[in-house]
Parts: structure tokens; sequence; C-alpha cells
């Protein structure tokens, strides 16, 4: 997830939409349970064009 965020504030277009990523977060949202998931994780998702 730190590396994750680290890339999204050097470039956020590029992260938020390449599929890789997006498949990274889907993946990362369906393993966690959902109260467990944390805010930080829901918002990148969210920003990526994911349903949270």
């Amino acid at each position: 997830m730190r590396a994750l965020r680290q890339a999204e504030l050097i470039s956020p277009p590029r992260v938020q939409r390449n599929p890789f990523v997006r498949d990274v977060l889907a993946e990362l949202l369906y393993r966690s349970r959902r109260n467990a998931v944390g805010v930080e994780l829901r918002e990148m998702a969210y920003r990526a064009g994911l349903p949270v």
C-alpha cells in the first residue's frame, strides 16, 4: 500500500488509470473484510474508479 501511495503522489493520473494498479487495488479490497479495509485503500480505490 505504501508503494502504491508513493507512486500515486508522484504521478496520480498514471497510477489511477493503470490497469495493473486497479487490479491490485481490487484484489486488496476483495481480500480484506469490509470493515477492516483502511481508509487510505478505499480512497485510492475510489480515485481509481473502483466501486468501494
